[in-house]
């Protein structure tokens, strides 16, 4: 036999498609067997599937592991195999025209890095657990497998362990055996679906109980944390979006039960698995929080529901169709949520969200909805703001586009027909068009299949509303836009609805005839078209004065959204915002809006869009008005949450940081605001950083405090953020070489290293980013590498050297025959384009 084994874990699409031809009607049985305190594992797999001969390579099972035992092949021991260190190959030769089964018998190590078969240790009470993450490309790290999303298939486990252990599954157990401290559970085996989503997670899990009808319903969490579990609110969020679901999609929960599993240092905000749903610990609310991060939560919940129609009842063939996974998942939990009781608002904070996919559409590296995916490395890259908030933006969009009732008749009409099967773009594009009698197609050209972000300008005048649309920078596109209007009249300060209407802007421009007194027009209305809107001078300055005076607080906060979508166009000074900010911060009633799209955006402005000076002006005026605002005893908790972050970030001088330090000690104290563990490690992170004289003896008692996993992180971040060369290079030695650590371990402390105020400190580090990434990226995990490219990279040195060094870095390395790692290549490209975002800003500023 021979061929090339792969030398990287890495599937393409080419290959798949391939596979997709030679293998059917799949099948794994699978024997697991863990001890406590082990760093491995034993495994026994057997793999059954139809073979159908014209392969011209060895057929590929995908799979990671330290040691094969043994192999047999259709009831036989065979040796008659290669093993490379990603897969292994069997010889056409040696198999079946039909019926095929093959048994793998071995021994692997569990992850450290969120992803694959995650291993992790409490140090609270030193119990262990241990959980699945596999999208897009992870299974064969657990089991060997045909790792794609359309080969398809049904799952049997069994699983050997400690009784005093919980094992969650896909499935319901089928047979439990306990022998003293040891059990062996059988699950049932699953319906049938991808390998990435199958699923088990293990430990001395906290359970909640309860059902919906028929449908079992199961909570857990680390029994360390169950003290800060809200399972009511949780087990409430879980029906409602259960039973909306069931009656919008009509088409029944497809599964035998669903349990939600909060999961330690997990990657990323939840993962769909069928039946078994996982979740990041940050969705236990260990201390008080903003509505805002209750309806986030809310929504990741409804969101991870969708996904057992869209995506695990129906999965998209190959990653390039994500979208039809995650940007219906995107959309629907807020449409879903908006349609319940709890958080009727959802489609306000879908905007706010909207954020990230205007973002990432104006990167010189976004792509279609509907994007290509060549292999798994580019399919984990697009797991972005396009194919979740610009494909949510977008369905949103045609939803109101076709009409809801069309709409919803596609969707059911799709599971029925495709339950349990693979779909594309073109499976979509059909049902929508049958069920609307438009050709969606021509409208897939325009929205699906090209990038990037219109924006409209409108101008009132003679009675007329005249919009201009233009082009992205990237192209000159121009779409066909329906959206709503709602022009306002003044009735003395107040702004007062006088109409809306739906206008069709098909072309550069557009107009409509407005009633005689309109005097300001917010396009977009209800958001349901993807587009930027800006606003005139004249409008600017009626929204100074009167924004504040509209009752409805969508339409507030689709005005603070577009300007800032000006500032970071150049098309609004940043210094204006927050002037702007400042004065209407104190009459906003939404604390969603003030804290989202107000005191955020000032934050982010003060951060990144001012020049030192301004900075050194705005900071300390910044900080002086939190500090008022905090002493106003009227002020509900939700707003101190939020001033008080304003304070924490604005603080650099002396007496602000002393009075930070008076807040954590508990000489002074604020009404309605408790100082909790995080904000205290947030406190002492920031004193730390700015040399405060207290910092390392509150450092010190802390770390006697707070000795959970979160309080071991915390204080890494800590120790990341101290001002001193010795620790910044034991830091970066840790985060360069390789580690027993975590990766959510050490993206803690890589989230503490770099400072504004430590310029001259971090100097040295810009030359080490460069000379570290490309190992970094090229030897690590994804996750890892990604945390590595964007939390240590110097976003603080806002310069045109910076530019120039990152296009050289990038342009040398794609001249030179050592093309860089995919990922390194698109977080280098976005990094550029900040810069040359941001340049034009800062520059703008001088001499003002």
């Amino acid at each position: 036999m021979t061929f090339s084994l792969d030398t990287e874990n890495i599937l393409t699409r080419e290959a798949a498609e391939t596979r997709s031809t030679l293998v059917s009607n799949t099948s794994y049985t699978l024997e697991l067997t863990l001890k406590e305190h082990a760093a491995e594992y034993r495994g026994r797999c057997s793999v059954a599937f139809d073979y159908r001969r014209g392969g011209v390579a060895p057929l590929k099972l995908d799979f990671i592991t330290k040691q094969i035992h043994a192999v047999t092949l259709n009831g036989k021991a065979t040796e008659e195999y290669l093993k490379g260190d990603f897969a292994i190959y069997l010889n056409e030769d040696h198999l079946t025209e039909g019926r095929n089964t093959l048994e793998i018998t071995y021994t692997s190590q569990f992850d450290n890095t969120g992803s694959g078969f995650h291993k992790f240790h409490d140090p609270e009470d030193s119990e262990e657990y241990m959980h699945t993450d596999f999208e897009p490309y992870d299974a064969h790290r657990l089991f060997p497998c045909f790792d794609q999303p359309d080969i398809k298939a049904t799952y049997q486990l069994t699983v050997n362990g400690p009784s005093k252990w919980t094992y969650i599954h896909n499935a319901l157990p089928e047979h439990t055996r306990t022998n003293d401290d040891e059990v062996t559970i059988a699950f049932k085996r699953t319906a049938l679906f991808s390998t990435y989503l199958f699923a088990l997670v293990v430990g001395p899990y906290t359970r909640w109980e309860e059902r919906y009808n028929q449908i079992p319903l199961g909570i857990y969490c680390r029994k360390s944390l169950a003290k800060y579990m809200d399972p009511d609110n949780i087990f409430a969020i879980t029906r409602e979006a259960m039973a909306t679901l069931e009656a919008y999609f009509d088409y029944p929960y497809p599964y035998d039960k669903y349990d939600q599993v909060f999961v330690p240092e997990f990657n990323f905000g939840a993962m769909e698995n069928v039946g078994c749903v996982t979740f990041t610990e940050h969705y236990i609310f260990r201390h008080k929080k903003l509505y805002s991060e209750h309806l986030n939560r809310a929504n990741t919940i409804t969101h991870e529901m969708v996904h057992m129609w869209f995506g695990d009842l129906v999965t998209m063939k190959w990653w390039n169709d994500l979208w039809l996974n995650e940007s219906f998942a995107d959309y629907l939990s807020y449409f879903a949520m908006s349609k319940g009781t709890l958080f009727r608002d959802a489609l306000e904070h879908m905007y706010a969200r909207k954020e990230w996919a205007y973002q990432q559409d104006q990167y010189a590296t976004t792509h279609p909805i509907a994007a290509s995916a060549r292999d798994t490395i580019e399919a984990f890259s697009n797991f972005d703001g396009i194919s979740y908030s610009k494909g949510a933006s977008v369905l949103r969009q045609l939803q109101y586009f076709i009409g809801d009732e069309a709409f919803r008749a596609a969707i059911g009409q799709y599971f029925r027909r495709f339950a349990e099967q693979n779909t594309t773009l073109d499976d979509f594009l059909s049902i929508m068009s049958e069920k609307s009698g438009i050709d969606i197609v021509a409208w897939s050209r325009q929205w699906l299949e090209t990038t990037g972000v219109n924006t409209l300008l409108s101008r009132i005048g003679n009675g007329k509303l005249r919009i201009e649309q233009q082009g992205s920078a990237k192209n000159s596109l121009i779409r066909q836009h329906a959206i709503e209007f709602t022009g306002y009249r003044q009735s003395g300060v107040a702004l007062v609805i006088n109409e809306t209407r739906k206008i069709i802007i098909d072309g550069k421009t557009a107009e409509a005839q407005l009633k005689p007194d309109t005097a300001f027009v917010i396009l977009n209305t209800h958001d349901h078209d993807y587009v930027k809107v800006f606003y005139s001078n004249d409008a600017l300055d009626t929204a100074r004065r009167s924004l504040q005076t509209i009752e409805d607080p969508f339409a507030r906060r689709l005005v603070w959204g577009s300007l800032w979508q000006m500032v970071r166009d150049n098309a609004f000074a940043p210094t204006e915002f927050i002037e702007m900010g400042i004065e209407l911060a104190t009459e906003e009633k939404d604390v969603s809006i003030l804290n989202s799209h107000i005191i955020a955006k000032i934050k982010a402005i003060v951060s990144v869009y001012l020049t030192d000076d301004n900075r050194a002006i705005w900071m300390p005026e910044l900080n002086t008005m939190a500090r008022e605002r905090l002493a106003r005893p009227e002020n509900s908790e939700q707003e101190q949450i939020i001033w008080f972050g304003l304070l924490l970030e604005t603080a650099l001088l002396p007496d602000e940081l002393d009075y930070l330090h008076t807040l954590i000690t508990g000489a002074e104290s604020v009404a309605s605001l408790e100082i909790d563990q995080e904000k205290r490690w947030n406190i002492i992170a920031r004193l730390m950083a700015c040399g405060h004289a207290e910092a390392e003896q509150l450092f010190s008692n802390e770390k006697d405090l707070d000795i959970s996993d979160l309080g071991l992180k915390k204080a890494f971040m800590v120790q990341a953020s101290r001002p001193d060369s010795t620790e910044k290079e034991t830091c970066w030695q840790a985060f360069t070489e390789q580690s027993s650590r975590s990766t959510d371990f050490l993206r803690y402390g890589m989230k503490g290293f770099h400072w504004h105020m430590q310029k001259e400190l971090l100097a040295p580090y810009i030359d080490r980013f460069f000379d570290a990434v490309e190992k970094v990226y090229t030897e690590r995990d994804v996750h890892y590498a990604g945390a590595f490219g964007h939390d240590l990279f110097p976003h603080w040195r806002q310069t045109p050297d910076m530019l120039h060094k990152i296009e050289t870095f990038v342009n040398e390395k794609g001249t030179n025959g050592s093309e860089l790692p995919a990922l390194l290549r698109k977080q280098l490209i976005e990094q550029a384009d900040d810069l040359k975002r941001i340049l034009p800003i800062l520059e703008k500023q001088k001499g003002k």
